[in-house]
């Protein structure tokens, strides 16, 4: 599709002074307000993970994630603000959509206490896929604050993909390949149906406008290749999802 914007093309002022066409501003608010409260939760979740987790290996990370998560939610929230949207009035304009399947990964993290797997099940399925959108969509926005934005969160974020990663070797070692499968099966479908429905209108509308560059089912797919390979090498089953959204395990 042909975006309408280049990528850093509209700056906070265009916005306000009515430069650019006002369905535009719709979806950028819709967008933003997505996005921080997406990092809020996970922020929450990484605070519960510091209150039930007493691995010693793992405080360090999971300090340094928390503090990284509450600095991005409110570097977005900053953003909105801008644009004369208070934080407060961002998350209730959220309240129907973190009911829905895309945001049950951060909400159940956030409601949930959970474990040293937990953690690491809530880390492939919120920041692998949170560095996925963020790279490949939000760093290529047209929203210049957004874009800036992108920058520093996948700057300080790099790592995380790493984590996950080697984490999910060694839970393999520590927890057995049996529970690891087992969480698998219950966290995968939540991460996937976490980057929204594939075609959706809503959707149509950030590709035209340039707010993302990839619609949600080719990120997902991006997203189970790149798992796929390291399930193959921590000798784990990769869980068989049915197509559609929103995604469970056959």
């Amino acid at each position: 599709m042909k975006r309408l914007y280049a990528p850093g093309a509209i700056e906070a002022a265009d916005v306000l002074e009515g430069r650019v066409e006002p369905h535009y501003t719709k979806i950028l608010m819709r967008l933003l307000a997505a996005h921080a409260i997406a990092e809020k939760l996970t922020a929450v979740g990484y605070q519960r993970a510091l209150e039930n987790i007493s691995d010693a290996n793992l405080l360090a990370t999971i300090e340094k994630n928390l503090a990284e998560e509450r600095k991005h939610a409110r570097l977005i929230y900053q953003i909105l603000d801008q644009l004369g949207i208070a934080e407060t009035h961002a998350d209730r304009s959220m309240i129907p959509a973190i009911k829905l399947p895309s945001f049950e990964a951060p909400r159940h993290f956030a409601e949930t206490p959970g474990d040293a797997l937990d953690l690491l099940m809530a880390s492939l399925s919120l920041d692998v896929t949170g560095l996925l959108m963020i790279g490949v969509n939000y760093r290529e926005s047209s929203y210049a604050p957004h874009q800036r934005a992108a920058e520093i969160i996948l700057d300080e974020e790099e790592d995380h993909d790493t984590f996950a990663a080697a984490q999910l070797r060694e839970a393999v070692d520590r927890f057995g390949a049996d529970r690891v499968n087992a969480g698998l099966r219950q966290w995968l479908p939540r991460a996937v149906n976490f980057f929204g429905p594939p075609g959706s209108g809503f959707t149509f509308d950030c590709l035209r406008y340039g707010l993302k560059a990839r619609d949600n089912g080719e990120l997902a797919e991006m997203y189970l290749t790149m798992l796929e390979r390291r399930f193959d090498q921590a000798g784990l089953e990769m869980p068989h999802l049915t197509s559609v959204y929103p995604h469970a395990v056959i």
